[in-house]
């Protein structure tokens, strides 16, 4: 049993085994070979909430209550949204990239003058994605941005230079001519094809520095790079612990990734366990449960099982 602190008045306990009972309402998600399910005890995996169109309010859809929220403003908060941001992420890379031949990881980074500014490199990455889709007009695209190593000053602080990140699937030509036209004013680039990325999963491989997302890893992260001034957490040899360090400074409400609108969906049902044939799903290759208890009182809040399956 592992136990991490999730804040003053709750803690996370997870268990190696889940928690997932016959008659159990549980949530499948299904993306590319792999399957999620997942049972919430204490609340109903099936309750969806949608956004409405006024700024700051939800609406729920099965009781078509209007319900107001203040926007994510605490690091825990800001944490929540990453966790969620790429674990879809994650999701949406298994369900659209195979390794096929006509798929490619662009890495797209700024020399001088720097871009200090995550908007700015959207703006960036707007403006190139046009290239792109009058060239390549039925391509699929995932653009992920992400603060690098280095600090340099900008308004009386240190802040990372960013970059691109690309993931194209519908192009087997050769990118390197038009991307040395359309990016050349801006920095440099690499491409390699995602054939040559050795992984089960690449939707892990491409996000795996988000098992770093957790209060106390963010918060001495802080600690060394806002209050000491020591930033070598920010270029640790552990690529992971290195990318993780750098999530401090994606401001708040800020989309991490954008895609273009073909991407394939994840394939989310709800089911009781004992009606889901399993063997459908694959080989399970992992299980769990997290119960969040109230430090105070001893009461479990909620618990959540988890079952993870890939075909072969």
């Amino acid at each position: 049993m592992h136990k991490s602190k999730r804040s003053q008045a709750t803690e996370i306990y997870k268990k190696r085994k889940a928690a997932i009972k016959k008659g159990d309402l549980v949530k499948v998600t299904r993306y590319g070979k792999f399957a999620e399910v997942m049972f919430a005890k204490y609340t109903s995996p099936k309750g969806k909430v949608n956004i409405r169109r006024e700024h700051g309010s939800l609406i729920n859809s099965r009781t078509h209550e209007t319900i107001n929220v203040d926007h994510a403003t605490s690091r825990s908060d800001l944490l929540s949204s990453l966790k969620r941001s790429l674990k879809k992420l994650s999701q949406l890379i298994a369900c659209n990239f195979k390794g096929g031949k006509d798929e490619k990881f662009i890495t797209l980074t700024y020399s001088v003058p720097y871009q200090l500014d995550p908007r700015g490199a959207k703006k960036d990455w707007q403006r190139l994605y046009q290239n792109f889709r009058n060239n390549f007009p039925n391509a699929k695209y995932i653009a992920i941005f992400e603060p690098q190593g280095t600090l340099y000053p900008k308004d009386q602080k240190m802040v990372p230079n960013w970059h691109i990140h690309i993931l194209v699937k519908g192009i087997e030509e050769d990118l390197s001519p038009k991307l040395k036209k359309w990016w050349r004013s801006r920095g440099l680039f690499k491409i390699k094809p995602i054939s040559e990325i050795k992984t089960n999963n690449l939707g892990i491989y491409f996000t795996s520095y988000s098992k770093n997302l957790n209060s106390a890893f963010i918060n001495n992260a802080a600690r060394k790079v806002i209050q000491e001034k020591d930033t070598s957490i920010l270029v640790d040899d552990d690529k992971d612990v290195a990318k993780g360090a750098r999530l401090l400074f994606y401001p708040p409400r800020f989309r991490i990734y954008v895609t273009s609108q073909n991407l394939r969906q994840q394939q989310i049902s709800y089911v009781r366990f004992d009606e889901l044939d399993t063997s459908q799903l694959g080989e399970l290759v992992s299980e769990s449960t997290i119960d969040i208890k109230d430090t105070q009182t001893g009461k479990i809040m909620n618990s959540y099982g988890y079952l993870n399956f890939r075909q072969k």
